[in-house]
Parts: C-alpha cells; sequence; structure tokens
C-alpha cells in the first residue's frame, strides 16, 4: 500500500470510531431525557395509567402526559394494581417504582360511621386512605334521577382523607360514589358503597313537619339545598333545621335537643359563616354560638354575662364580628316600665367585648303605637318595636333594622336615623326621616291617605309587620312584607283578606324618596300566601330567581303552614313550590337557599 493509501485507512478508522462514540452517546443522551421525563411526571403527581409495550419502544401513558422508553433498555415490568405501584427494572439494575391508578379504593364498613356525632343522622364521617396523593370527590345519589345528586369534590390533596358528608337521605339505604380525583379535578377511579340511615330513637315524632312538593323544576331553579327554619314545638323549642333538595326530599337535619350546649332556640335560624360553620344565637339562655354541620360545638359567645340576650337574628359583618338583635337587661322606657326585643349590638368576633350598642328607644318614638293591632296593644310598653331582623351596609357602616311594630329604619353607627320606612302615621317625631313615595314616573305620591297608610296607590304599597331585609348589589332593598295589620286594620291569621309580599324598593336617601321597584305576591297568590308574622325572602343571583318564604299560616294542600316557593323575577313563573303544616300553623322563620357544602372544603 502506498503511502496515501496508509493515510486514508487510517483517517477512516479514526471517522468511523468517532461515529460510533457520537452514536452512543447521543443514545445515552436521549435514554437520560427519557427517564428525565418519567421522574417529571412522578414529582408531578401524575399517575400512570397503562403500559402498552411495542418492538422498538415501551409507552408508559401517565395521566396528562405519555413517555416512551427503547424495550431494549428494560429487562422488567412489574404492575400491583392492588398497591397502586409498578416497578420499572433497567438493564443495568436500576428500579424505579411509579405511581399507578389502581384497581380498588379498598373500602369497607370499617371506613364508614354514620350519624359520627349523633346530632346528625343525614350525615357520615368518610375516612379513605389513598396509596398515592389525590383528592377526593363523594356523590350520594338521587333516588329520584340524576337531579337529586349532591356531590363535593374536596379541596385537600393528599394521601390521608376524613371528611364528614352530607346529603344522605333519612331512614334509607343510599347510594354513595367514592371517586380518587387527581389534582385539576379529573376523575380517575370510582366506588360504589351503600349507606344506611336510620331515625335516632330520642327523636320526636313531630320533628318533621307535614310535607308536599307541588312544583319542581330542577333545571331551572337555583342550585343547592334549601335550609328550613323549622320552629318545631314553638319558638321556644329546641330548633329544627333541616335541609330539602329539589325533590322536597330531607337530606341533612340537626337533631338538637339533648345537645349540652346547642339545645338553643335560634328565631330565624342557622346562617352559614364564611369559615363554613353555621352560627346561631339561643332565645332562652341569650348566647351566640358558632358550630358545625354535625353539631360540634365551634365557639360560644357569652353576651348574657354582659347583660345582653339574644332574639330573632345574628349576622356576620365583613370584618367577621357579630351584629345581634338583643334585650337588654334593666331597659326601660321614659316611664320607667321594661321594654325588650329593642337593641342591636355589634359583637368582637375574637374577645367577645361589646364594640358598639344601638338603643333604638333613641333613635325612635317608643311611643309611637299606630301600627299595632288591637290584640298586640297590651303588651305594647314593653314590646313597642320587636325587631325582627337586621342587616349591614357595608359601603356607609350602617345597619338596617325590620321592626314589626314600627318599620324599617336605617341607623347610623351612632344611632342617627338616616330613613324611615313606614306609614306616616303616628311618626311625627321622625318626621324629618320619613320616606315620600314616588310613583313609577318618579312623581312625589302626595295622597294624605296614602302616606298614613289608610290606602295604596296602585304604584306603591308600604310594608306592614316586615321581616328579612336583604341589601341587594344594586343598593336597593329587598324584603318580606308580611301584611300584618295592614291599612290600619286588623287582619289575623284567619283573615280572609290579608296578603303578604316580597317587594323591592329603591331609596334615595338624599331626597328622602321611596320608589316600588318590584313586588310579588298581592295580585298573584292574594290570601293564599298570607303570612301574619315570620317568613323570609332571598335574591338568588345565579337565576335571577326570589326565593319567596311565608312561613306561617298559609293555607296549603295539607291544611296551613308555611310555603317556600321560587319565583322567575322577570317572568314571575314558580319553578319550585314546597308546602309545609303543622297543626299550630307556626313553621319557619327563615327559608334560604345554600350550597350543601361550604365553599371553603
Amino acid at each position: 500500500m502506498n503511502k496515501t493509501g496508509s493515510y486514508l485507512s487510517f483517517w477512516m478508522v479514526i471517522l468511523c470510531g468517532g461515529l460510533i462514540c457520537s452514536c452512543e452517546e447521543e443514545e445515552e443522551q436521549e435514554y437520560n431525557e427519557t427517564y428525565i421525563q418519567m421522574d417529571a411526571c412522578i414529582q408531578q403527581n401524575k399517575l400512570l395509567l397503562k403500559v402498552e409495550q411495542e418492538t422498538e419502544n415501551t409507552c408508559f401513558f401517565f395521566d396528562g402526559d405519555t413517555v416512551f422508553i427503547p424495550t431494549k433498555s428494560i429487562a422488567s415490568i412489574n404492575t400491583e394494581a392492588t398497591a397502586w405501584r409498578t416497578t420499572l427494572t433497567d438493564v443495568d439494575g436500576t428500579t424505579i417504582i411509579i405511581p399507578t391508578l389502581g384497581n380498588s379504593l379498598n373500602l369497607s364498613k370499617e371506613n364508614i360511621k354514620v350519624n359520627p356525632t349523633g346530632y346528625a343522622p343525614c350525615s357520615m364521617q368518610l375516612t379513605v386512605p389513598f396509596p398515592v396523593e389525590g383528592r377526593l370527590k363523594v356523590c350520594v345519589k338521587g333516588k329520584h334521577g340524576s337531579h337529586g345528586d349532591l356531590s363535593h369534590l374536596f379541596s385537600k390533596f393528599g394521601y390521608n382523607h376524613q371528611e364528614y358528608i352530607h346529603g344522605l337521605y333519612r331512614d334509607s339505604k343510599n347510594t354513595v360514589d367514592v371517586s380518587f380525583v387527581n389534582k385539576e379535578g379529573k376523575v380517575l377511579l370510582t366506588e360504589t358503597i351503600e349507606v344506611e340511615t336510620t331515625t335516632p330513637e330520642d327523636l320526636v315524632p313531630d320533628f318533621f313537619s307535614a310535607r308536599q312538593t307541588v312544583i319542581s323544576k330542577p333545571d331551572k331553579m337555583e342550585p343547592g339545598v334549601t335550609i328550613v327554619n323549622d320552629q318545631g314545638g314553638g319558638e321556644y323549642d329546641a330548633h329544627r333545621a333541616y335541609m330539602l333538595d329539589s325533590d322536597g326530599e330531607v337530606r341533612w337535619y340537626l337533631w338538637l335537643r339533648n345537645h349540652p350546649k346547642l339545645n338553643i332556640t335560634a328565631h330565624c335560624g342557622f346562617k352559614r359563616l364564611e369559615d363554613g360553620n353555621f352560627l346561631g344565637g339561643d332565645a332562652r339562655k341569650g348566647n351566640l354560638f358558632e358550630f358545625d354541620m354535625v353539631g360540634n360545638l365551634v365557639k360560644e359567645w357569652d353576651i348574657a354575662s354582659r347583660g345582653y340576650t339574644f332574639h330573632h337574628d345574628v349576622i356576620e359583618m365583613p370584618n367577621g364580628n357579630l351584629l345581634a338583635t338583643v334585650t337588654k337587661a334593666g331597659s326601660t322606657n321614659s316611664q320607667g316600665t321594661y321594654t325588650r326585643f329593642d337593641y342591636v349590638i355589634e359583637v368582637n368576633r375574637e374577645t367577645g367585648d361589646i364594640v358598639t350598642e344601638w338603643d333604638l328607644k333613641k333613635s325612635m318614638d317608643p311611643n309611637r303605637n299606630a301600627l299595632l293591632s288591637i290584640q298586640d296593644m297590651d303588651d305594647f310598653q314593653h314590646n313597642w318595636a320587636h325587631s325582627n331582623a337586621v342587616a349591614y351596609s357595608q359601603d356607609d357602616d350602617c345597619i338596617l333594622v325590620s321592626n314589626r311594630y314600627q318599620g324599617l329604619v336605617k341607623l347610623t353607627r351612632a344611632n342617627q336615623l338616616v330613613w324611615f320606612l313606614t306609614p306616616h302615621r303616628g311618626a311625627e317625631k321622625n318626621r324629618n326621616s320619613l320616606l315620600t313615595p314616588l310613583d313609577t314616573n318618579g312623581a312625589s305620591i302626595t295622597d294624605k291617605e296614602v302616606l298614613d297608610g289608610k290606602t295604596y296607590h296602585e304604584d306603591f304599597d308600604w310594608v306592614w309587620g316586615a321581616h328579612c331585609p336583604v341589601i341587594l348589589d344594586n343598593g336597593h332593598i329587598l324584603i318580606f312584607d308580611n301584611g300584618y295589620h295592614r291599612r290600619h286594620e286588623e287582619i289575623d291569621l284567619h283573615s280572609q283578606v290579608g296578603y303578604s309580599r316580597a317587594v323591592e324598593f329603591e331609596i334615595n336617601e338624599k331626597n328622602k324618596t321611596v320608589r316600588q321597584i318590584w313586588e310579588y305576591g298581592h295580585k298573584e297568590q292574594g290570601r293564599r300566601c298570607y303570612s301574619v308574622a315570620l317568613s323570609s325572602v332571598q335574591y338568588l343571583p345565579q337565576t335571577n330567581h326570589i326565593l319567596f318564604g311565608p312561613g306561617v299560616g298559609t293555607p296549603n294542600v295539607n291544611g296551613a303552614g308555611g310555603k317556600i316557593i321560587e319565583i322567575d323575577y322577570k317572568t314571575k313563573e314558580v319553578v319550585y313550590e314546597v308546602h309545609i303544616s303543622r297543626p299550630d300553623y307556626l313553621v319557619f322563620h327563615r327559608v334560604n337557599r345554600i350550597s350543601l357544602y361550604p365553599e371553603n372544603l
């Protein structure tokens, strides 16, 4: 071989060797990148769903990703579905444990405790240890179709889950789907269990009022369940709160009569707090309480030792403090007669201290009796206002107080009267705060008989014995107008001419005017929804509906009592109507549509 040929052979050997080294390095780099990709899936809590082995590559299908590994580099793959893992062994002996979607949650009776506290018969405690990290979703299947399904996806992402589950049918065998869910909310595995509920042995036979669903259009209704704050055996009986679904079936209730602390008379009932618990007061012992959905006491505010007794209503303020209607010990009028139901207080949530006190005798006239019926006159000196609800106006740090015997007032924190929504009769001492009604064209209504309340205008009517004021997002006021002593006439529980209504007002504080925007009940229902006392109204924002709740004495299919009516605001179509009856006609103070589970879970 000549010299030139020798050089060519030498460089060919060098070049081929270089190419071989380069290919090996590229293969090693691809191999490393593949395992880095797999490790990333594991670190991101992506479960392996399945494995498909092919000639050149083996495909690992993760939840939301796919990794390809050269088949020749794999020694073995062992999937253990019951243990939720796959063991991958490489040809060099390296072992990788891959979290894998299993085939069972391994649920048994040991995971379930029905009525975990003894106070919540339609709830259970569910304990689920996941082999890998995930979220828990539970769905109690509806008896009458999927519209009755009550489900919740819990926010916690982890291994061990212990949650209170609600929405079980009472005295029934319930079908419950328990699901393993990924971080993004996708259901990956579901296991179905059967859960049976029973009635507590000490439950009073008449705990639930007679009830019948007259109208139910679930596809048109506001989502959620309806909590009924039932009065039970009277306004001073242990409170009986329960929740109804769109079929009118009971899906949750608390039986608190034998609770050492929460055997309370809650009047307007339980309110859901921002932290997801309930807030209620006790009109017998006077204090305020926070508790969860299965009756665990979280906190008690001892306002009784500070000289105040709760009655009717308590709400949570935006700053977390509590605003409550109360009676003050030792309160007397100018004649020295004791008075009740005529104070409002703000309670510091952390310390229980009284932040502000509103004495209604100082802002209104405790001698005004123009709106009382004859049957209530004997107790007037003591119960001249009968405050039954409070609302907070965050925009100007004022409060609204509904007073059965006086009307609706707005008060500053300094207890100054901003305006007074009431017929003008007998209100001379507060004349500067009285509102002038307007017709639909914005003109003042000056008819003295309308201002007095003796008659009404076709565009406007006063509220009488009203309850449950609601401040809407547009600043308007929605309220339940009972019609008690309307037109200064004796219209009692058995009257054939009374009517109640949900009514919306627009109030101009500067001009001291009020315009009626919307109403339901007067012409649409008349006597069929007349409720002389109690009762509630609620605006439902998702559907632009109104929940109308006359709570006492309304005639219905089972006799008389209360009604729950959901109305389309624009069309006034009734999409839900439930009749609830008791022999004494007294059913509930408030009904509200809420989500079954708090939003923070």
